[in-house]
């Protein structure tokens, strides 16, 4: 029987990504990927790689080469800006809305959008009514489709409850995946070394936890920052961590570098601020990076209020339970767990598959 095809799109920021949905879809369909050729460098892929000439209007080439496939997956959909707060962004999100109806006129059997953040599709989280009617507007359109994903089960449940529509299929996309066939080698470190995940910036993290509480204990840990370097934002961030021995790459980072300085990690550690929806709207990238690196995860328990994720992960409520944890791990007390074989990226691909009925 002839295998279905699906389109993935990138074109805004998680274009590292790509390859483990490309992985993920493969197993069932011929896959094609799409994305700006300004941003082809990032994705590993070798072949069925399609660099377009557009970015923020690269649905336009969707519509051009839409036809051939049986879906097209948007890894990130229109949901950026959050609302329009100024001119700039109301332009934005005004150009990213139509051309998304635009898209919806010619294939909306075919769309399944990634919904990143529930926060920016439903109007009743908010008390200020300019933007319950922004978000509203992008709800109403999110009505026009059938078919969703999201980041993981809690926010996959609050869809569920949330979205009034009788007829359409949900179901959770991870960021990443473990792999059962890929297997890293064992490092062995002088210093127990965490790994600070994510891009280095201070708005959404709370790096606070780190450089005002572990300067008398450099001599037994190491930071190593696995995120991206942003200019203007993260200098800052670098200054404090001053004195304490810390490693990090102010160019770009692929992803071999990714997974160099993942590997030598002991754990992986979120700093997720509870303000900026994390755990009750929004999901974070953390648990598909600790999967795909195979590496124990220190992270905020309200960002996982379900304990979807306690196969390999350890929470946290405080800087006191931070470093109760951090401190039986160096002295060998405790050993961090890891299981990850439900999250298997086969596994998941044939959930995915029968719940959206594809």
């Amino acid at each position: 029987m002839k295998r279905k095809k699906i389109l993935i799109v990138e074109n805004l920021m998680h274009f590292w990504q790509v390859d483990d949905l490309y992985k993920l879809f493969s197993i069932h369909f011929d896959c094609d990927v799409l994305i700006p050729k300004k941003f082809r460098h990032i994705s590993n892929l070798k072949k069925n790689v399609i660099s377009s000439n557009l970015r923020y209007f690269i649905y336009f080439h969707i519509l051009l080469i839409g036809r051939k496939y049986d879906y097209i997956y948007l890894c990130s959909c229109p949901e950026y800006p959050d609302y329009p707060n100024n001119f700039k962004n109301f332009l934005l999100y005004c150009q990213q809305l139509v051309i998304f109806l635009v898209l919806i006129l010619f294939f909306r059997k075919k769309i399944i959008p990634h919904v990143r953040g529930l926060h920016r599709i439903f109007p009743d989280i908010y008390k200020d009514n300019v933007t319950k009617f922004f978000v509203n507007l992008r709800y109403r359109i999110f009505l026009l489709l059938d078919l969703f994903t999201c980041e993981n089960k809690n926010l996959t449940e609050i869809f569920k409850k949330k979205f009034k529509k009788k007829k359409y299929k949900v179901t959770t996309v991870y960021t990443r995946y473990y792999d059962e066939n890929i297997i890293y080698e064992k490092k062995l470190n002088s210093k127990f070394t965490i790994g600070l995940i994510g891009g280095i910036d201070p708005i959404r993290r709370d790096y606070s936890l780190i450089y005002k509480n572990f300067f008398n204990q450099k001599e037994q840990i190491k930071f190593i920052f696995l995120g991206k370097f942003y200019e203007n934002l993260s200098e800052n961030v670098i200054k404090k961590f001053q004195g304490l021995d810390f490693e990090y790459k102010q160019e770009f980072l692929s992803e071999e570098d990714f997974i160099k300085m993942g590997r030598k990690c002991d754990v992986l550690l979120s700093l997720n601020k509870k303000e900026k929806f994390y755990g009750e709207y929004k999901g974070t990238g953390s648990y598909g990076d600790a999967m795909f690196l195979q590496k124990p995860l220190l992270i905020p328990s309200f960002v996982d209020p379900i304990k979807e994720f306690k196969d390999f992960c350890n929470y946290y409520d405080d800087i006191i339970q931070l470093k109760l944890l951090i401190n039986k791990f160096i002295n060998n007390q405790s050993i961090p767990d890891k299981k990850f074989n439900n999250f298997e990226i086969r596994k998941c691909s044939e959930k995915i598959i029968s719940e959206l009925n594809l």
